[in-house]
């Protein structure tokens, strides 16, 4: 019998990952009116996967981690740093 291995990598640098992190909810948008918090719309992430080494600089919070949502790409990286698509991955906030 063959069994399918997934190995998880990290979201930063592509080597093993070793912990998994819960990202915030993202607000993507609101309604018109700024005062009515009934409508918005949040989108819940997939969990992140780092290395030691990226997931101690993202709990000292030496490193910040985006994501970008153009609907080609959809990745997380470094909050500045250009994505595959080639848009900068934008912070998430709590």
């Amino acid at each position: 019998m063959i069994e399918n291995v997934v190995t998880r990598r990290c979201v930063i640098c592509g080597h093993d990952g070793v912990m998994t992190v819960d990202p915030p909810r993202r607000t993507l948008a609101r309604g018109t009116d700024p005062s009515d918090s009934s409508y918005s719309v949040t989108v819940v992430l997939p969990d992140m996967e780092l290395c030691g080494d990226h997931y101690h600089d993202f709990r000292s919070k030496e490193l910040v981690i985006g994501w970008c949502d153009d609907e080609k790409c959809r990745h997380f990286g470094v909050v500045g740093a250009p994505s595959p698509c080639g848009k900068e991955y934008l912070a998430l906030k709590r």
